[in-house]
């Protein structure tokens, strides 16, 4: 280790840290399976083979403890390979803290050493499980299923995993581990190429006009053409490099939902289906909160005690059911629990108590936009406190982390039956379809997943109710919202040097679906649907909360890129504003 440099140190170290943690969360989701009794014999040779990895990787860069520790955390699996023990719920428990501990160890910015003390201490706990462990088979175990997952493990495993003193997991992998980061990168450039593909594009029709049946040109227009198809096949690739299945995330959730129902005292099955559904990394790294909100309010006060599920003639143990689905170009995730259901009428009361509506607009409501109230800060059906929720912000919070991601939340419940929350979001962040159209004089695009249809209307059509601008869309009328005066990107309101424009006698509407809201967008010129790749917005004088980001064009026009569902907020919020100017003196 002392002939390294610092630089190939941190680099071992990082490589050291990453493939940890990676065996470390298989082992964790294998010692579930292993308790539950659905561990098979693929699934006790990685527990092994884990920690045997990890002791001999830890001993290379010199962890002594942290090698103490999973040396006899594959001692502990051996002897459950001989038939000597079989785990119960405190061995598994014991196995947890010592994985922790590493994880906690080698985890953080800088890998570290497990200190002496605790090293001893889990050494001591672990050598605990071997001397007292039962024999396999025993009818007392907690987890007799689970022992019979593993029984004969010494018959069954024999042909399959090395002895302990043999050499080991030698196979060619097909994987190569790449930093985030550069991926990012490379699809920052594949998007600089699809602009430049773009100019190549205008500037071919171009020269056709200006050199007819010119043999160079005729060249420059098919290698324009095929470095098109090449430059679109690399786009696809880099973004699929991108993309995870979202099992990533779903499996992270076995050993929370263990520990949050022991702690409620409750019985929770928990059923996964959909996890080879794909997505973008970036939305994997920001769902795992959301979800656990979700799944921390059904344990804690979603699901009813046993005793109560008892009487109600449902099963003891309750059920979630997390299920994820492509539905076009957006990822679906439902997360639903059989328990008591929301009740409409508690949620109009919380609302009303916490002020976010008014008793008279709480009675108009109905269930289904009662039950939307749950999603406002403070509003929480909680019977009580807890340590786990109660507060009013689990909801919020995940209505907030999903908007984020330019995507929306539902939710359904029936009373006694359960609650189905589902999650909508975009398969990536990084390229959208949207709809380009101008309005006061800047160009905009609108992710074309939130366009519903799109007429066209004039001066006339236009009805003002409540000192608001509706547009009769056959039996209903619809908000209309100006992007350039929501924006403040248009100056016809007034102002010193105001830039005077005479409002368009015909344009378009643009109607958007945003969540279960329906509105329309002013549009003065379409110009039709286009791919774009997203860009963050850096300058200050552009950051918009209602705007999602930038993309260029390949004439060179800068597009800034709106969220459907934040226009329609700020819009709502600019009129009540002027409606409270108006009232306020007297307009």
């Amino acid at each position: 280790m002392d002939d390294l440099t610092k630089a190939e140190l941190d680099q071992l170290l990082a490589v050291f840290r990453d493939q940890s943690l990676q065996i470390l969360e298989e082992m964790g989701q294998d010692l579930l399976a292993l308790e539950s009794g659905r561990a098979d014999a693929e699934a006790m040779s990685r527990l092994r083979r884990g920690a045997h990895t990890i002791k001999g990787d830890s001993a290379c860069i010199a962890l002594e403890n942290v090698t103490r520790v999973a040396h006899k955390i594959e001692d502990v699996f051996d002897a459950v390979l001989s038939g000597q023990i079989v785990f119960d719920r405190r061995s598994v428990d014991m196995i947890f803290k010592a994985l922790d501990a590493t994880k906690i160890s080698i985890g953080g910015a800088e890998v570290i050493d497990i200190s002496t003390p605790t090293a001893n201490d889990l050494i001591e706990a672990l050598a605990s499980i071997e001397e007292s462990g039962e024999t396999t088979g025993s009818p007392n175990s907690s987890v007799d299923s689970g022992a019979e997952a593993v029984e004969r493990p010494a018959e069954r495993l024999s042909s399959s995993l090395p002895g302990p003193g043999e050499p080991q997991s030698k196979q060619r992998s097909g994987f190569v581990r790449v930093e985030s980061d550069k991926i990012d990168t490379l699809l920052n450039l594949a998007g600089e190429m699809v602009i430049a593909r773009s100019v190549m594009s205008q500037l071919g029709p171009e020269l056709e006009t200006a050199f007819p049946r010119n043999e160079m040109v005729d060249r420059f227009s098919g290698a324009s053409n095929q470095m098109g198809k090449l430059i679109a096949e690399l786009q696809k690739s880099v973004l699929k490099m991108r993309m995870v299945t979202i099992d990533h995330v779903f499996r992270r959730f076995g050993r929370p939902m263990r520990e949050l129902a022991a702690q409620c005292g409750k019985e929770v099955r928990l059923q996964v289906t959909g996890g080879e559904t794909e997505l973008d990394r970036a939305l994997v790294d920001i769902l795992y909160e959301p979800l656990l909100h979700l799944l921390r309010n059904a344990i804690d006060h979603g699901l009813e005690t046993i005793e109560d599920r008892r009487n109600a003639g449902k099963p003891e143990a309750g059920q979630i059911v997390m299920r994820a689905y492509h539905e076009g170009n957006q990822v679906v995730v439902e997360v639903a629990d059989d328990g008591r259901g929301i009740d409409p009428d508690v949620v109009r009361q919380k609302a009303i108590e916490v002020g976010v509506v008014t008793k008279q607009d709480a009675e108009r409501m109905s269930d289904e936009d009662a039950l939307e109230l749950i999603f406002a800060q403070g509003v929480s059906t909680a019977r009580e406190l807890t340590r786990l929720s109660g507060r009013g912000v689990g909801a919020a919070a995940v209505k907030a982390a999903i908007e984020q991601l330019r995507g929306t939340v539902a939710v359904k419940s029936e009373a006694g039956v359960g609650t189905c929350f589902t999650l909508r979001m975009p398969l990536t962040l990084a390229i959208i379809k949207a709809l380009l159209f101008s309005a006061a004089g800047q160009l905009f695009a609108l992710p074309l997943l939130a366009v519903s249809e799109i007429a066209r209307a004039e001066g006339s059509d236009v009805v003002h109710l409540d000192g608001v601008e509706n547009y009769r869309l056959r039996d209903r009328f619809i908000s209309l919202v100006r992007p350039g005066v929501v924006l403040s990107f248009d100056r016809r309101r007034g102002g010193s040097g105001a830039a005077l424009r005479s409002e368009p006698k015909k344009f378009f509407v643009v109607v958007l679906a945003a969540g279960d809201k329906r509105y329309g967008v002013v549009a003065d010129e379409l110009f039709g649907e286009q791919e774009l790749v997203i860009k963050p917005l850096d300058s200050s004088w552009v950051q918009n909360d209602a705007l999602a980001g930038a993309s260029v064009l390949g004439d060179g026009r800068v597009v800034l890129i709106m969220d459907a569902e934040m226009v329609f907020r700020k819009a709502v919020k600019y009129e009540r504003a002027r409606g409270n100017y108006r009232e306020a003196y007297a307009l």
